[in-house]
């Protein structure tokens, strides 16, 4: 049985769909079961929102405008899906497409598990089986929903974005439904292209899961709180170092023996990761890189955590301007 997709594609205003929708209408599934959207606008947890409620397909894919899907992807969906009816979401990783050594090392960065924990598994491809998993396996650029399942849990909450799917999956899982994760489910997309981009989206994941944390609380992602208190840690080191010059209170000086570990920790992780890299040149080189880009990654991420803080003191609401557009119906 052949179920309805309808896949939602939102984007900021300006930017276009059109290699995304080659890719999609390349999918190995019947045309005739799928429908597209597309929302451009300026709050994208709005413009999935309303484009399921616009739909009317038994399944709701999400990608995202940079997503190069696969042709099998939907009719993998459509089997698991068909096996039974309290699997409500399927995901798969996305890949990145690497076109500039600065996005080889941010690839490489967010698919190790000493820079991102468990979350790397969103951006890895193996060949391992089909599994029952859970938010940190998949990720919204390539996320299936059934459509009842998304009005049941309440959609997407709108005072989160980015992490919406996260809070949104925990509501599912809650309700007893399963997550599947596919590895040959992918999609493929570009990192981002340099270190200003790549800082920048760490502290809006930062900033996202604090705010996840603050608006729908769950103990599982406490552990998201470990780099908050990272970057705390080294803001205050200065300061520390200085009240230890005026103050020569020995004590103090085992403020700095955690630094002492995380350093030999990341040097260590360096060292295994530029193993890793082709030639000579490439392991010298990310002999220095990695401990650099490992360190970025966990203190602007946690940095992002106190500018969640302040949008919510300061009572940040994201202004929803957008345009829902119809590509194709049902046959």
């Amino acid at each position: 049985m052949y179920l309805k997709f309808t896949i939602v594609i939102p984007h900021r205003i300006g930017e276009n769909i059109e290699k995304t929708l080659e890719w999609v209408y390349l999918s190995n599934y019947p045309k005739e079961n799928i429908e597209i959207f597309q929302a451009e606008g300026t709050h994208p947890t709005v413009q999935r929102n309303e484009c399921i409620k616009q739909s009317s397909g038994d399944i709701v894919y999400f990608i995202d405008n940079d997503s190069i899907v696969s042709t099998d992807n939907i009719k993998e969906a459509n089997d698991i899906f068909e096996k039974d009816e309290k699997i409500a979401i399927v995901g798969g990783p996305a890949i990145h497409k690497v076109n500039s050594l600065v996005e080889m090392y941010i690839d490489k960065c967010m698919r190790a598990y000493y820079a991102v924990g468990p979350i790397a598994n969103r951006y890895r491809f193996d060949n391992s089986v089909i599994k029952e998993g859970s938010d940190r396996d998949v990720i919204l650029c390539n996320l299936f929903v059934r459509r009842n399942v998304l009005f049941e849990a309440g959609l997407f909450n709108e005072d989160l974005y980015p992490n919406e799917e996260n809070a949104l999956i925990d509501k599912i899982l809650s309700l007893g439904y399963k997550l599947i994760y596919d590895p040959q489910i992918i999609v493929q997309r570009p990192p981002r292209s340099n270190l200003k981009a790549y800082i920048k989206m760490l502290l809006n994941y930062g900033r996202g899961r604090f705010e996840q944390l603050f608006r729908d609380f769950n103990t599982k992602n406490l552990i998201f709180t470990l780099p908050s208190l990272f970057s705390a840690y080294i803001i205050l080191s200065p300061f520390i170092l200085i009240l230890y010059n005026f103050t020569r209170i020995d004590l103090i000086k085992f403020y700095f023996l955690p630094l002492l570990v995380y350093i030999i920790m990341t040097l260590f992780a360096g060292i295994f990761y530029a193993l890793t890299d082709k030639g000579f040149i490439g392991k010298i080189r990310g002999l220095f890189v990695y401990p650099f880009i490992f360190f970025i990654t966990h203190f602007f991420y946690g940095l992002g955590f106190f500018y969640g803080i302040i949008r919510i003191v300061t009572k940040f609401k994201r202004i929803a301007n957008f345009s829902i557009k119809k590509y194709k119906s049902f046959g």
